[in-house]
């Protein structure tokens, strides 16, 4: 037995097709690699505004109109703001610009043209003056003490409770910011998490607070729940877990990423491994061997299942050297934060991976399996892959209308308990099913095919091959 899983080891690597297939392999990696280094630029580029088209359109606006109006003072602010962007181009003056000096260049414009109370205008431009010094300096800090002397000062009121909440949330995130030296800028990673709680409180609190949620009230407070928890996780811990541009992401991605390669390794193998045999009538000499037909056949279906993990294990190599190269490997530290029922779960980065491609081997132990059994009973390599690929898709599409349509017989197809991944989650199967019952399901399907292509091969006549 050994012996036979040796030859047939060594038939692979020899195979133009398999060799073909992992420079293709390397080939993708480098680019999906190269995609993920360009979702991250470090800066933020916001889309250039045509100044001239907005002072054209308000030169044609009918300012005694009070819709017109309103959009003149609009344009103007719009105006003026994207001058101020072009002049300070930093991430933290662009959040500065957006968050504290459109207000008041708004406000300045709404007195000037709408109410007119042209005594305050001189204080306004004060004000603006002021904003764009702090901002040209980038004196994010004034900001900070300024907010937060503005929640110590409403806490000092007699406040319901959600809006108490919320002011001691905001408190703590302003105190936090100052004390770790966190600006505002959107591509820092813990001042998206606190920008998110921030956002995301005040909603929170009004919804915890309250009685009898809706559904969809209850659908809402889970979510926020959920993200809040996972980014107290993030500045807690210092962990940029949403970053896509870098070598932890792609690894994070990998099962999904390179699915169309595993796939295609797995049917190219199983669905040529017998087929060749009697393409080449190779298979006559082979029978003349003193082996059974069961253990000549044991032995490629064994070969395929060694073959699967090595190639993996080739593939995920290829990706930490590929990775490695251009992200370096700093980002494996930082591990995969998943909230389910209330609670953070961790893995490391390899742990992860390994799970995640360990819950879709049932999808390649079955689509392996019928390419095997076609191989062997029609002898015919593209027959093999070509319905296994189409049994892949069909898969795809009947899961996805027993989202929508609960036939009873869908839940005797296997497509709906071949994917696993639920498990990494801690979720739950999609359709309701248990893992023990899917197991089954996959185990008889297995057994079916595997029993069908050994009755076969055992009675197959090669005399005419």
């Amino acid at each position: 037995m050994f012996k036979l899983i040796k030859t047939e080891f060594i038939k692979i690597f020899k195979k133009k097709s398999f060799l073909v297939v992992s420079l293709i392999f390397i080939l993708y990696c480098l680019f999906t690699n190269l995609i993920y280094l360009s979702i991250n630029s470090g800066t933020l580029n916001d889309p250039a505004l045509d100044i001239q088209e907005l002072e054209i359109e308000n030169n044609k606006l009918n300012l005694s109109n009070p819709d017109d109006l309103n959009q003149y003072v609009s344009n103007l602010t719009t105006i003026a703001l994207t001058k101020y962007t072009e002049k300070y181009s930093h991430n933290t003056q662009k959040y500065l610009i957006e968050h504290y000096l459109k207000p008041v260049i708004s406000n300045y414009y709404e007195t000037k043209y709408i109410t007119k109370e042209t005594k305050n205008l001189a204080n306004i431009e004060e004000e603006i003056t002021k904003i764009e010094n702090l901002i040209a300096k980038e004196n994010w800090e004034y900001f900070t003490n300024e907010n937060i002397s503005h929640y110590q000062k409403e806490l000092q009121k007699e406040l319901s409770l959600p809006v108490k909440s919320r002011y001691e949330t905001l408190l703590k995130i302003a105190e936090y910011r100052l004390q770790n030296n966190i600006p505002y800028d959107e591509t820092h990673y813990l001042h998206n998490a606190l920008n998110d709680i921030a956002t995301d409180i005040t909603e929170y609190y009004n919804l915890k607070y309250q009685e009898n949620l809706t559904k969809e009230e209850q659908a809402r407070y889970t979510y926020i729940t959920k993200e809040l928890q996972i980014n107290k996780y993030i500045i807690e811990h210092k962990a940029d877990i949403h970053n896509n541009s870098n070598l932890r992401a792609i690894l994070k991605n990998f099962a999904q990423e390179f699915d169309l390669f595993i796939l295609i390794y797995v049917i190219m193998l199983s669905g040529s491994i017998v087929s060749e045999e009697f393409n080449k009538g190779t298979i006559k000499f082979l029978l003349t061997k003193p082996y059974k037909r069961s253990t000549i056949l044991t032995s490629k279906l064994l070969t395929v299942l060694l073959a699967i993990p090595l190639i993996v294990l080739f593939m995920l190599i290829i990706e930490l050297i590929i990775g490695g190269l251009i992200f370096g490997f700093s980002s494996l530290s930082v591990p995969v934060v998943i909230y389910n029922a209330g609670h953070i779960i961790t893995y490391n980065i390899f742990t992860y991976t390994g799970l995640s491609l360990l819950s879709n081997i049932p999808i390649y132990l079955i689509l392996g399996t019928i390419a095997f059994a076609i191989s062997t009973i029609m002898a015919s390599t593209s027959a093999a892959i070509t319905i296994s690929f189409l049994v892949y898709l069909i898969g795809n599409v009947i899961a996805n209308l027993a989202q929508v349509y609960k036939f009873k017989i869908f839940k005797y197809l296997v497509f709906l308990h071949w994917d696993f991944s639920y498990l990494v989650t801690k979720g739950t199967n999609p359709f309701g099913f248990k893992p023990l019952t899917s197991i089954i399901v996959v185990g008889i399907y297995l057994l079916f095919f595997l029993c069908l292509t050994y009755i076969y091969f055992q009675k197959k006549d090669v005399k005419n091959v």
